[in-house]
């Protein structure tokens, strides 16, 4: 039960938390600067740091100079620093607003000239939601064998909203770029699976078309594996992500016939 000192915080249009006490009074009394929640990941080379990406309480100046920054103040924030690899806050921002606009993504709350923020999807990312992904990669069909119905009939409908989604992303002219399976976020209320991290990102008139169909095809091979994983546990699946699954088989593992034998039997069984 909810108890007065604890908050529901909206951290993104159709996303809430429920945040505790020391954290809500930030909301409520926010600090000069940004309080730093937790950190989630450090590029470094050499010792010299590169990037950081944290979860953020927004301070009175970062509201002040993002307005979405007040509505959302618990955000996420990546810094990145002098000697960087990559990188353009303008263009990360470009990138999320669109897939935004397209696919209903968490929207971009705003950049400076090295700081890029966004709004986020509460929940954890598919990847470790999954029991596949084991090398070698035959391996994974019995892993197959030994995973609950339940379970696989849930992640093959995650499998499912994400490659809906990047089939519209491609549809209004865009790759991700970076299509692992950490970059599909999967939250609980509401359930959906969001693709997230447009850093990558490529537009469409910006390449060649056989640049871009190389990129297609690259956005869909992770999803494509594990729809094929899920296969081997459910049978041969309707519909076109089971289908260019199965149609790009041979390009997917080196002896794409243990996997074809496995989900065919399945299917039968």
């Amino acid at each position: 039960m909810e108890t007065p000192e604890q908050m529901m915080v909206r951290v993104s249009p159709r996303h809430e938390l429920l945040l505790a006490p020391e954290y809500a009074q930030l909301i409520q009394h926010p600090p000069e600067h940004d309080f730093v929640m937790r950190t989630i990941t450090r590029r470094e080379a050499n010792g010299l740091q590169l990037m950081s990406a944290e979860m953020v309480i927004a301070g009175k100046d970062t509201r002040k100079e993002f307005p979405l920054a007040a509505e959302f103040p618990m955000h996420f924030r990546k810094t990145y620093f002098p000697g960087r690899l990559r990188g353009d806050p303008s263009v990360e921002f470009a990138n999320q607003q669109r897939a935004s606009e397209v696919l209903g993504a968490p929207p971009p709350i705003g950049f400076t000239k090295d700081t890029f923020r966004s709004c986020f999807v509460p929940g954890k990312p598919y990847s470790r939601l999954t029991p596949f992904g084991i090398e070698p990669v035959e391996n994974n069909v019995q892993v197959a064998e030994e995973i609950n119905l339940a379970t696989a009939v849930g992640l093959w409908s995650l499998c499912g909203q994400a490659f809906a989604s990047l089939v519209k992303l491609h549809e209004a002219g865009m790759v991700h770029g970076d299509m692992e399976l950490h970059n599909i976020a999967v939250a609980p209320a509401p359930v959906e699976a969001v693709l997230i991290d447009f850093e990558l990102a490529k537009w469409q008139k910006e390449v060649s078309g056989a640049e871009w169909e190389k990129l297609v095809k690259a956005d869909f091979t992770e999803l494509l594996k594990e729809a094929v994983y899920l296969q081997c546990a459910l049978g041969r699946q309707p519909g076109p992500l089971a289908d260019m699954a199965m149609e790009r088989l041979a390009d997917l593992f080196p002896s794409p016939g243990r996997f074809e034998r496995h989900i065919r039997r399945q299917a039968a069984a």
